[in-house]
């Protein structure tokens, strides 16, 4: 009997082996198959996004080489810009359709006729796309104006252009070559002046004249008694000056220490109402020296002053 237990413990023992690798290999095939399941659905939806890709690639690809081949077919007949331009245009068009189109062009720094003839000058119209105006352009336009030393144009949205301008301000007249002009502080040539209604501006003579008009101008505003006979003075060699006085004599001025020869001439006219001689010309062009050239050889009084 002992050994009949034994066999019976055995085999039960490896009854009870048997059946649990059973209960094993139904537990594994039942996790799997969820895995498996999840791995193929995994796989197809990779696949599918490499299949999106590279259709995109390929569209994007077959795209830029359509938009090539019409942009070489355009340049090729020559139609490119005017293709470029017409977009352009139409895309302007409807921006200026939504409210920014130029209503109003606002001239700052000048007035009167003045104003509106910097308006012109920008070339902008009303109802023209605000995209459509080049600020630097209309600078330029603006500032080839006589009368506009500088212009600062900019776009004020969504339909304003400001233009802010510093004119150049009448200074002297200046006559060259039998045209009188007026000239601002600079020499630049303002408008031409009628020689019939000058205004009331000094007036310079000769080619360089207006280089130098502010040397002399701002000279005789120094000295009223001397400016005040002073008709004209002209440039002589674009080195020195001569001053036509009222009597129709000459004062020749020296190339060096110019100031200085006019307040002499000042203080001698103060003393003694020396431009009041009958001469023909006071030349300072010496040292401290006045030479006084009369307009008779038998005027003595004129030789003995």
């Amino acid at each position: 009997m002992d050994g009949g237990e034994c066999v019976v413990s055995k085999v039960r023992r490896a009854g009870s082996k048997k059946s649990t690798r059973r209960k094993s290999s139904h537990r594994s095939a039942a996790v799997s198959a969820p895995r498996r399941l999840r791995n193929w659905l995994e796989a197809q939806v990779r696949g599918a996004r490499y299949r999106v890709a590279n259709a995109a690639r390929l569209g994007a690809i077959a795209a830029a080489c359509l938009l090539a081949l019409t942009i070489g077919g355009l340049a090729l007949f020559g139609q490119l810009d005017d293709v470029g331009d017409l977009a352009i245009n139409k895309a302007q068009t409807r921006l200026a359709q939504a409210g920014f189109a130029v209503d109003s062009v606002d001239v700052t720094g000048a007035r009167g006729e003045v104003a509106e003839s910097i308006a012109a000058a920008t070339g902008i119209y009303r109802g023209q796309s605000i995209f459509d105006v080049d600020p630097e352009t209309v600078r330029l336009r603006v500032e080839s104006l006589p009368l506009v030393r500088t212009a600062t144009v900019a776009r004020l949205w969504p339909n304003r252009i400001a233009v802010v301008v510093e004119t150049r301000d009448a200074y002297a007249l200046w006559q060259v070559n039998g045209t009188l002009n007026v000239i601002d502080h600079e020499g630049v040539v303002i408008a031409p002046a009628d020689p019939d209604e000058r205004p009331d501006l000094p007036l310079v003579v000769a080619t360089g004249a207006n280089d130098q008009v502010v040397e002399i101008v701002e000279t005789l505003s120094l000295h009223p008694i001397i400016r005040d006979r002073v008709v004209g003075a002209i440039r002589v060699g674009e080195r020195r000056w001569n001053l036509r006085l009222d009597t129709g004599a000459d004062v020749k001025l020296p190339a060096r220490d110019m100031r200085a020869a006019v307040a002499l001439l000042a203080s001698l006219q103060a003393d003694r109402g020396l431009l009041g001689l009958n001469a023909v010309s006071f030349d300072l062009r010496g040292d401290g020296n006045l030479i006084v050239r009369p307009r008779t050889e038998d005027s003595a009084p004129e030789r003995r002053a």
